[in-house]
């Protein structure tokens, strides 16, 4: 559409408030479904905008002080040595891009743009293999859980919200929430 910011604004404005006068359980599941497929068509046009249009990507992090380097060409590009609490990896220099060697100075050139310990997991079985996280024990069945509760645990919530805060009176708020259980 060829529309000013500020008549969009209002054009939404407007279909807010039209739905939501419209009332009802019924307009929730409807307006949420618009707003899904929206939400979901923007999501694809963004991404394929980014695709598209991106020429290339930035370039690796240069790390901080104990940062670990993903790989051997990282390490080379920004003159990583060899890590001194991981054998055969290669860190951050200190000596290059701090001054005077400190890697407790401010004027460190580097970038928090990295998992403080590199780009590798540090458990790299955390989701599978039960003894991963030693000495925390049933570690990966909390990993799960909370993954099971983030993903699933609103719906209930969301749906009794929906149920209540859309009827039309406390009546058939109760009914339709003793008949969704």
């Amino acid at each position: 559409l060829d529309m000013s910011q500020e008549g969009a604004i209002w054009l939404s404005a407007f279909l807010v408030l039209m739905y939501t006068i419209a009332g009802g359980l019924f307009s929730v599941a409807y307006t949420d479904l618009l707003q899904a497929t929206v939400g979901w068509i923007g999501c694809v046009t963004f991404a394929y905008y980014m695709i598209a249009n991106n020429d290339s990507a930035p370039a690796p992090s240069i790390g901080f002080p104990g940062y670990i380097y993903p790989d051997d060409a990282t390490c080379e590009m920004y003159n990583g040595v060899p890590c001194d609490n991981n054998e055969g990896a290669c860190c951050y220099n200190v000596s290059e891009n701090c001054p005077d060697g400190n890697a407790d100075s401010p004027d460190c050139a580097a970038d928090n743009g990295a998992y403080p310990f590199g780009d590798l997991p540090v458990f790299n079985n955390q989701m599978t293999e039960a003894h991963s996280m030693t000495p925390f024990p049933n570690a990966i069945m909390f990993n799960w859980a909370t993954i099971f509760v983030l993903a699933f645990g609103n719906l209930a919530a969301l749906d009794f919200q929906a149920r209540c805060m859309a009827s039309r009176t406390p009546r058939i708020a109760t009914i339709g929430c003793f008949l969704g259980g």
